[in-house]
């Protein structure tokens, strides 16, 4: 049994902690352990830094007995960026054999899809990318005749909703231990095996596979099969492989997930932590059946390094599964404000919240203001992001795979994005433009009869003409910087597709690209405002939804009332921003859990902006709650 000293300690102390700083008891605890636990952590507990303390000292130790590894599973790139940067070269050793550390998306596919895909169908996938299956799956699907089949029957399905079928044809998944396709709420599909529909439907599934393109659904689906095949043998190996298994930011597993790390780990062979928190367990708008993170018997770390007292005081009113927040004494306490407007104030609740960061002179280089909802989608007479942030845009257009039209690839974008992508943001979206148009043009990778990716692509070229990739270079260099003035380069873009780049492919049909390439000046669209970006006084508040800036941490967060289902998510939660109630269900406690998220992330100041309506009679007991209430007022 290995143990941790408190000389160990102290050198992961060095590495990941400020000069001065030492972890307290509560992390010093979670370090230490080395059984099987659950770890419950508040936001901005540190608890992946504890984590990655526990691996830097468990470095030290390896090998270990029989040359077992460490295997750490997360949702994101953060930590592994993490230990990279703290250990560098000495963190190398965990992205070796015999450790794993990496996504739990990736673990799936690279030792279970992958191998599925080739074991069942002789073929390894090149691409596990949701666009790029949609965009086969539709090409296909339109090629069967009109009638009959399983054109007629999405026809006759759907013809009251015309336009809807493409939509439900990329909601619906295989399963590919039972052969049967269902629909995205999880409803099997009413159509049997033997009929055409079936057959038509199967064989689309069947060439977009054997292509090497599977939804990443896919891979979940393709891995219970393999599972379900080899389950004892899989289970064997892997137990036998790792003597721990660290599992980050547990609450964002989801059920198909934490399936398959039951069925692949064997518990009582397997020392396996879970790190997370119950009360964060949300995903994409909708609350899991299943509870991924058990608490029994857990360990807990209580203590936020993230916000001030006041601000754990009202968020721990939020929290679901019962939980004591302790803010940081060290963090300034800014007493949180309700902004209240009116139909006619909406439109300055953002300039309303500029103007509260500058009374408490909270803006330098390093500060980072966000406002965020729930809802981003525009509903009508809803109120969503939307609704104070006319520009508000839900998705952007420009980091789709796919983009309906040439002009779409070359649009100029705003400066903050440039700052965070860096200049080769526009060579990528050129890159992404060329590989469009070889789809369109139905023209394969020669060597593996698969799509091209930018890598196989440039290989491909290369060895076309060696000097390919200098020419293109030079070229998007000085379109790049055109674009980011304002200028116009899709004509010599359009050029350079018809007569430097297809030359290189055979036997191409140029007219398959005839709608792709229409762009003219006088169809270009207006130039985008700066992308969900709110600036006034040179104070820049980025609007987002809750669930795009999980795990962040932001200066000052506005949290904007929204529309979902049949109510407000405040209007639904206002009694528990004044004193906990025992009946919880399911939409209330999904309202509450973003509501938790989202007003978790600031360090000095939170705010909420609500409607005088749904706070109308429950002034004073906000205020005795801990809550300012601020009128939001049109500044002329």
């Amino acid at each position: 049994m290995i143990e941790i000293s408190e000389m160990d300690i102290e050198y992961a102390e060095k590495i990941f902690l400020p000069e001065g700083c030492s972890f307290d008891l509560e992390r010093r605890d979670v370090i230490k352990c080395m059984e099987s636990k659950n770890i419950q952590a508040c936001p901005g507990s540190g608890k992946t830094t504890a984590l990655l303390a526990k691996l830097a000292i468990l470095v030290q130790r390896m090998p270990f007995e029989d040359n077992k590894g460490i295997c750490v599973l997360t949702h994101t790139n953060v930590a592994i960026n993490e230990i990279k940067g703290k250990l560098g070269r000495k963190g190398d050793i965990l992205f070796s054999y015999p450790n794993y550390f990496g996504t739990i998306q990736s673990f799936v596919d690279r030792y279970l899809a992958i191998p599925a895909c080739i074991c069942y169908y002789n073929t390894r996938p090149s691409k596990i990318d949701s666009d790029s299956y949609d965009f086969e799956i539709i090409k296909r699907y339109q090629k069967l005749p009109r009638s009959g089949g399983l054109r007629g029957w999405m026809y006759n399905r759907f013809k009251q909703r015309p336009g809807f079928e493409l939509e439900y044809l990329k909601g619906i998944r295989f399963d590919f231990i039972s052969e049967c396709f269902f629909d995205i709420k999880g409803n099997k599909l009413n159509i049997g095996k033997a009929s055409s529909s079936y057959q038509q439907l199967f064989e689309i599934k069947m060439s977009v596979l054997k292509e090497g393109i599977l939804h990443y659904e896919d891979a979940y689906s393709l891995a219970f099969k393999y599972l379900n095949d080899f389950s004892i043998v899989l289970k064997k190996a892997f137990s036998e492989r790792f003597t721990f298994v660290f599992i980050d930011e547990m609450q964002d597993t989801d059920s198909n997930q934490n399936s398959i790390l039951e069925q692949i780990f064997d518990a009582s062979n397997v020392i396996i932590q879970k790190f997370g928190d119950r009360n964060q367990a949300i995903y994409d708008g909708f609350l899991e059946e299943q509870d991924t993170l058990e608490i029994d018997d857990c360990l807990c770390i209580n203590g936020s390094k993230r916000f001030s007292s006041s601000i754990a005081k009202i968020t721990q009113k939020l929290c679901v599964h019962e939980q004591n927040i302790v803010g940081d004494s060290s963090v300034q306490d800014i007493q949180p404000k309700f902004l209240v407007f009116d139909d006619d104030t909406i439109d300055s609740v953002l300039p309303f919240f500029v103007k509260i960061i500058k009374e408490h002179n909270l803006y330098d280089e390093h500060s980072d203001f966000k406002a965020i909802g729930w809802i981003g989608k525009e509903n009508e007479n809803k109120i969503t992001l939307s609704s104070y942030y006319i520009n508000y845009q839900n998705r952007s257009r420009r980091r789709k795979i796919e983009l309906n039209f040439l002009n779409d690839y070359l649009q100029k974008v705003d400066d903050n994005t440039i700052k965070i992508e860096g200049a080769g943001y526009y060579r990528q979206l050129m890159i992404n433009a060329l590989l469009k148009v070889l789809k369109l043009l139905e023209v394969k990778d020669p060597n593996n009869s698969h799509q091209f990716t930018e890598r196989t692509l440039i290989q491909y070229l290369e060895n076309k003409d060696t000097n390919f990739e200098d020419m293109f270079n030079s070229k998007a260099a000085d379109w790049c910087l055109k674009i980011h003035v304002g200028e116009d380069v899709s004509e010599p873009f359009k050029y350079f597709i018809l007569n430097d780049f297809c030359r290189y492919f055979e036997d191409v049909d140029i007219r398959k690209l005839n709608n792709f390439l229409i762009n003219s000046n006088t169809e270009r669209r207006e130039q985008l405002p700066e992308f969900n970006i709110y600036n006034e006084f040179d104070i820049n508040i980025k609007v987002a939804t809750v669930h795009s800036v999980k795990g962040e941490t932001h200066t000052a967060t506005l949290y904007l009332e929204t529309w979902y289902k049949n109510s407000t998510d405040i209007k639904r939660i206002i009694n528990y921003l004044i004193s906990k109630k025992k009946k919880i269900k399911p939409i209330l406690e999904t309202s509450l859990k973003v509501a938790y998220v989202g007003m978790t992330r600031p360090t000095c100041l939170l705010c909420v902006a609500a409607h005088k309506d749904t706070i109308s009679g429950n002034e004073r007991y906000l205020q005795e709650a801990g809550w300012e209430i601020r009128e939001v007022k049109n500044e002329n």
